[in-house]
């Protein structure tokens, strides 16, 4: 797969800068923040089933913080793409995140006896607070290129981690705490998605824009944030 880029490949005779795309360009400017997400402790201990509850609870009550400004980051999208063809395929996923019913996040809440008031009115985390600044302004800019450029590195880093981690697939958690975040983030469907939105990066981002390339970079440096929260005090 193009997003997975191996470790340690030399690159090939006709491979220089010049033929870099956008999204791997960016990928290679945020190189160390991305890698320290992807194998993040987090990560690493939801899938062998060894996270302590109240890291995955606390981690989840922020993640669901977002679930309101994510669809409105895609709906921005949406709304701003040039094509037909690329807003028949949000559009499509609007419609899947909204049939979703979102049961795995209420599943879990009362699996761990969090309060209503805890998930609608939790003290936001540190890079909770960022993303939140980070979405806001994003889609205020209805911008197509701006708003890919956040939304790629949200589902292409998940992609990327839930893949890794678990060897494509190869060695699954069970526990539903620990195999439904992994599903939702890998597999045939989620992968077309992601490669959906790196393509239509590639065709709309200038990568030398330093907006553009400070956005990017901006939601990496937040992802590996996210993931470091959940653990401070424990």
């Amino acid at each position: 797969m193009h997003h997975h880029h191996e470790q340690g490949k030399a690159p090939t005779m006709t491979e220089t800068s010049t033929t870099k795309t956008p999204y791997e360009q960016l990928r290679e400017l945020t190189h160390d923040d991305w890698e320290a997400a992807v194998n993040h402790r987090f990560v690493k201990e939801l899938v062998n089933e060894t996270i302590a509850p109240e890291v995955l609870r606390d981690y989840l009550i922020q993640d669901y913080q977002f679930a309101s400004d994510f669809l409105s980051l895609i709906g921005q999208v949406l709304a701003s793409a040039d094509t037909m063809k690329a807003k028949v395929r949000l559009a499509a996923q609007l419609g899947f995140i909204a049939a979703d019913e979102d049961t795995y996040f209420q599943d879990r809440f009362d699996q761990y006896g969090v309060s209503e008031d805890q998930i609608l009115h939790p003290e936001l985390a540190p890079a909770s607070i960022g993303f939140k600044k980070l979405y806001t302004d994003t889609i205020e800019t209805r911008s197509y290129a701006d708003g890919l450029a956040v939304l790629v590195v949200a589902e292409s880093l998940y992609l990327d981690w839930a893949e890794r981690a678990t060897d494509h697939g190869r060695n699954l958690p069970v526990k539903p705490e620990h195999r439904g975040w992994v599903d939702v983030h890998r597999g045939d469907y989620f992968t077309e998605w992601v490669e959906f939105l790196i393509n239509e990066f590639n065709r709309v981002a200038d990568p030398n824009d330093p907006e553009l390339r400070e956005r990017f970079q901006t939601a990496v440096k937040y992802e590996l944030g996210f993931f470091d929260d959940p653990y401070v005090g424990k």
